[in-house]
């Protein structure tokens, strides 16, 4: 258990202080006016690059063989990960406040809400909270919230202007892997249902 914890805590430390990075990086170069925005879309791109494999990863497994396994091995390294480096993030938007150029009220309830139930489910990682909750209760939790974080950054990402080539490019690989990652995720539910039903249909032909 020690060892889990340990590794947990390394992708976390790892996570954040990637995202730190950057964006002490980019507003050392761009300055805080400026750098503050460049580094909020910078860290939410990382983020995302983090929580995509701790979303998509088990049905990329499901679907391809064990060559993905090791994204559903680590899907919860992968998730808490996600969260360490979202703080990050969450730090920028009150630096954003602070300057005078706070996000629209529609921005902070769909990412506020995708915010909660991240931090929810790096809550309920824990293995005592969890368990605390009723037993059929957490994959319906788990399921809504990540599909809701999915839901947010393909918000985000998709709202690129086609007419401009230069934000299109900036945009369109993380728009894409927004809409694929939902799509696999929904192919290896079906997948599942198939092989479900075809035992069911099997034991009533032995019957």
């Amino acid at each position: 258990m020690m060892e889990v914890r340990r590794n947990a805590g390394i992708w976390m430390a790892a996570a954040f202080c990637a995202s730190l990075g950057l964006a002490a990086g980019i507003v050392a170069h761009f300055g805080l006016e400026r750098g503050v925005p460049v580094a909020l879309a910078a860290t939410a791109r990382l983020a995302f690059l983090i929580f995509w494999p701790a979303y998509a990863g088990g049905a990329l497994a499901s679907l391809f063989g064990n060559v993905f396994s090791p994204l559903r091995e680590h899907a919860r390294e992968l998730g808490l990960a996600f969260a360490a480096a979202l703080l990050v993030h969450l730090g920028l938007v009150a630096c954003l406040c602070a300057l005078g150029h706070p996000p629209r009220v529609r921005t902070f309830v769909i990412f506020g809400v995708a915010a909660g139930f991240t931090y929810c489910l790096a809550a309920l990682s824990v293995p005592r909270l969890r368990e605390a909750l009723p037993r059929n209760l957490w994959p319906p939790i788990r399921a809504v919230a990540m599909n809701y974080i999915a839901l947010a950054f393909f918000v985000d990402f998709a709202r690129f202007p086609l007419n401009d080539l230069g934000a299109a490019v900036k945009y369109l690989p993380f728009a894409a892997l927004a809409t694929v990652g939902p799509m696999l995720r929904l192919a290896a539910w079906a997948q599942k249902q198939r092989h479900t039903f075809g035992r069911i249909d099997l034991r009533r032909q032995r019957l």
